[in-house]
Formats: C-alpha cells, sequence, structure tokens
C-alpha cells in the first residue's frame, strides 16, 4: 500500500505545481499546496449545502425545512431594519416570488422619513398660537390689582406735570409722597380680602367650635335657607340657654374695631347694615320655629368676628351679641349660668331642633 517514495504536495495534491526531480518538496509548494486544500473543502462544502437547499426547497420533497442560523439573523435584520425607519414590513416580502435578495430589482433611493413627522408637523400647524396673558390670572383676581392700577396712573400724571413745570426731580419726589400717604390711607380704610372668602372661613371656624359644645348640650345647625327670602341663616344653635343664631363673619384684620356713639364701625365703616341684618334672621327663625314647635320661642341674635383683635369680651350693640370667635366657648357658658333654673331639658332642646331643622331647611 504504501510506497518507498515520499509524498510530495505538489505532485500529489496540486498537480499546478511541480518539484524538481530527485528534490524534496519546497516550503513555499507545501505552503500553496495547503491553500488549494482548504479551498477546494470549502467549494465541496458550499457544492453540498447548495444542494441540500435546492432539494428542501423542490416541491414533492417530505423533509421538514430547516433554517440556517446564518441565515435567519439574516432574514431577521431584513425584517428589523425597514421598520426600523418606518416600513410596513420586511424586504423579503417586498421581493417577487422566485426572486433572491441579491437578485431584486435595484429600486431608486428614498430618503428618510420617519411615519410620525407628518403627524407632527400636521398636529404643529393645526394648533391654534396663543400668547402669553399681559397680566397674570392670578394677579388680575387680587381685588388690589385696580387699586395699585390708579395709584400707578395717578403717579404717571403727577411726574409728567411736575417735570413738564418745575424738574423731573421734583415731580418724582411728589410721585413717591402721593404712593406712599394712598398706600397708608387705603391701608387703614380698605378691606383688601373679598367678602366670599371671608364668608366661607369663617362659618368653617365657627363650625369646629360648637362641634366642642355638643357634650355641654348644644347642637348646631349649619348653612339653613329662610324659605321665600334669599337669605341663609350660618348656624342655629340649640341648648340648654335656648335659640341662638350665629352670623359669622371675617374682617380685614388690618383694620380696627371701634365703638363709636354706640355703633360698630370697622375702620370708617360702620357695621349697622350687618348688625341689622343678624336682627333680621333672628326675627325669621323665631317666627318659623314657634309655628312648627306650636309654642312661643326666642331667639337670640348674634355676630361673631374673626380678624381684629377685640378689646372686649362680649359686647350687645342694637340687640345683637358681638365678640370675637375664639370666645364662643365662653358665651355659652355664661349663657347657661345667666338662664339658673330656666334651662331647656333635653327633651325640649329635642323638640325645638326637629322643628327648627323642619322649618329651616338646608341650603342646597
Amino acid at each position: 500500500m504504501f510506497t518507498g517514495q515520499p509524498i510530495g504536495y505538489s505532485r500529489d495534491v496540486d498537480a499546478e505545481v511541480d518539484d524538481p526531480p530527485g528534490q524534496p518538496a519546497q516550503p513555499a509548494n507545501e505552503q500553496k499546496g495547503l491553500h488549494a486544500l482548504l479551498a477546494k473543502a470549502r467549494a465541496d462544502a458550499a457544492a453540498r449545502a447548495g444542494q441540500a437547499t435546492a432539494t428542501e426547497s423542490s416541491p414533492g420533497s417530505d423533509q421538514p425545512a430547516r433554517t440556517d442560523g446564518t441565515r435567519a439573523r439574516a432574514a431577521r435584520s431584513l425584517r428589523k431594519g425597514p421598520r426600523l425607519l418606518g416600513g410596513s414590513g420586511s424586504e423579503a416580502e417586498a421581493l417577487p416570488t422566485g426572486v433572491e435578495p441579491a437578485e431584486a430589482p435595484s429600486a431608486e433611493p428614498q430618503r428618510y422619513r420617519p411615519a410620525g413627522n407628518r403627524a407632527l408637523a400636521s398636529a404643529l400647524n393645526s394648533r391654534p398660537l396663543t400668547s402669553r396673558p399681559l397680566i397674570n390670572p392670578h394677579l388680575r383676581s387680587d381685588p388690589r390689582l385696580r387699586i395699585w392700577i390708579t395709584r400707578l396712573v395717578v403717579a404717571i400724571f403727577i411726574l409728567a406735570g411736575f417735570a413738564i413745570v418745575l424738574s423731573w426731580r421734583a415731580g418724582l419726589t411728589v410721585a413717591i409722597i402721593y404712593i406712599a400717604a394712598d398706600s397708608i390711607l387705603r391701608s387703614k380704610t380698605t378691606s383688601a380680602v373679598p367678602a366670599g372668602v371671608r364668608v366661607t372661613s369663617a362659618q368653617r371656624f365657627t363650625r369646629r367650635r360648637l362641634k366642642v359644645l355638643q357634650p355641654s348640650g348644644y347642637v348646631a345647625l349649619h348653612a339653613r335657607a329662610i324659605p321665600g327670602t334669599s337669605h341663609v341663616i350660618d348656624h342655629v344653635v340649640v341648648g340648654p340657654a335656648g335659640v341662638f343664631t350665629l352670623d359669622s363673619q371675617r374682617l380685614d384684620r388690618r383694620l380696627p374695631i371701634r365703638v363709636i356713639d354706640g355703633m360698630l364701625y370697622h375702620g370708617r365703616t360702620s357695621l349697622e347694615k350687618r348688625l341689622d341684618h343678624a336682627r333680621h334672621e333672628a326675627k325669621h327663625a323665631a317666627t318659623l320655629i314657634a309655628a312648627e314647635f306650636g309654642q312661643r320661642v326666642r331667639v337670640q341674635p348674634v355676630m361673631v368676628m374673626y380678624g381684629p383683635s377685640i378689646s372686649w369680651v362680649i359686647m350687645r350693640v342694637k340687640g345683637v351679641d358681638v365678640f370675637e370667635g375664639s370666645r364662643i366657648g365662653t358665651y355659652f357658658r355664661r349663657e347657661s349660668k345667666a338662664v339658673g333654673e330656666y334651662r331647656l331639658n333635653h327633651n325640649q332642646i329635642a323638640m325645638i331642633l326637629a322643628a327648627a331643622a323642619k322649618a329651616l331647611p338646608p341650603l342646597e
């Protein structure tokens, strides 16, 4: 089987390379023969792979189709690529049947256009152009804005007038003096808190303080409407000392509360109308509760104030008891002691409370 002749790569493997007779194979010839052997092995493997693919794709073949790992990754990359650019399908789906990817007809190159750009552009074009308001909405709702604008306009006119007649320094000095004087005067005579906000917070504080008096027998009904009128009673309190209607008021704490000639003043504003309003509510409540209860009922009007400090404890002005909100407990304890043995018992309190709840419906 084996002969004594040595094997030469150029003679036995590569016929195109000849070794000189009687000489051993050279290293260069051996390297060339090895390269040729590897190339031949690669060609045979490629031919076998092509035959297997043709056999699997031929009609009538019963062998299951098998996908090579490299071809599967290539197909996934083809499917993934167009979708990143906004395409609707894979590249393999766009090719005609029976045409390999390499044989696909060359298409005209397209520019990159994401699918969402057109929708984004249309949305931007259809969006209405809005500009920022000249005055901030929070500042616009401030009740002091009109005062500030009026003060600024008057100061500008004063500055312009004195600058024309005398000099701009004199005009600036007079304008600053006017702004300071007007600010001080309005802080002492004008309330800056809206009435709706004051009443709402005052009623909330009074409810909390009346809830603490329930163990003492005082029960309260809140926000009760007077039928046939637009008036609303803030609180109706029924307890051992009788029936009370409370009107909660929050005033500007910067303005003092004073009593001048038997009348109550908040700064320069008289509170006579509010006192009359409290008396009017108590009178209506007494009439309606008596008609429902079947007996005469006395109702005492009360005004509870929040905000400015009050020098007295409890004062009666035009038949209305006026005191600070923190003294609600003190007021009802004094009233319970004042009535003495004429206190209402639990049954009477429950009956009057039921009549008041029916005669004065809650505010909807």
